[in-house]
């Protein structure tokens, strides 16, 4: 059973983290509420990382790294501090191993925004930080205004995230207003569509009718004409015969 196991089994109200911290050791009421309002002082002031060429043991760099966890557990207080201790390499694969765990409980995505691998991959990166320091104070506090960076910026992303999601949602909005009056647009277009491709047939056939009667009237027109043509001739003709007779008897 590994010791964050053992720590819950203890004290169910105990938040695991993959960072190691001491046995939990019992404090009074009145240390709880003092350690409390300094922690909330703490936070209020602004964070800043010592220079490198200021000494600074072990201890003081791991508490300004990870400040004492506090919870209760049946009435009685109980404080943790974070270890000194450095790990072996037995101690890294069952590290290992406790975050894939961890990963499979927690249900986390294996790709894409997660909060929860996010959370498990920032409790180990502040592990490593917390043995780089205990071989290495300097690397440790390197490596802490590395980690430290990157919270901002990751921050900075999420604020842009946050900022790009509203506002696609009010463009979404606005377009879902101006969807309703550009459907109503469209279906008084369709209507007059329909109107116009009516009106269009009801042109068609008329013109059809029209020259179809014309086209009749032109047809009989040019038969009286031509029976008044034949007509003609054989009159023309009846009376050139007449005149050439009536000559013909004078002589």
């Amino acid at each position: 059973m590994s010791q964050i196991e053992e720590t819950l089994k203890k004290y169910p109200k105990y938040m695991p983290t993959l960072v190691r911290y001491e046995e939990p050791i019992e404090i009074n009421e009145d240390e709880m509420q003092l350690e409390m309002q300094e922690q909330v002082l703490n936070q209020k002031k602004k964070q800043q990382l010592q220079p490198l060429d200021q000494k600074w043991s072990i201890d003081e760099i791991l508490n300004k790294f990870f400040p004492p966890r506090r919870f209760e557990h049946e009435a009685h207080f109980f404080k943790q501090v974070v270890s000194v201790n450095d790990v072996k390499r037995d101690e890294l694969n069952q590290l290992e191993a406790e975050l894939d765990q961890r990963l499979i409980e927690r249900q986390a995505r294996k790709s894409g925004i997660c909060p929860v691998r996010e959370d498990l991959h920032s409790q180990l990166f502040e592990e490593i930080i917390r043995q780089s320091a205990i071989n290495c104070p300097e690397r440790g506090l390197l490596l802490m205004r590395v980690y430290d960076n990157l919270k901002l910026t990751f921050a900075a992303y999420q604020t842009l995230y946050a900022g790009s999601v509203v506002f696609g949602n009010r463009k979404a909005a606005e377009s879902e207003i101006g969807k309703s009056e550009q459907d109503s647009k469209i279906a008084d277009y369709d209507k007059k569509k329909i109107y116009l491709e009516n009106q269009k047939i009801l042109l068609e056939n008329e013109l059809d009718a029209i020259q179809r009667s014309f086209k009749e009237i032109r047809e009989l027109e040019e038969k009286r004409m031509e029976s008044e043509m034949q007509f003609l001739k054989q009159q023309t003709k009846h009376l050139e015969h007449f005149l050439k007779q009536v000559q013909q008897n004078q002589q």
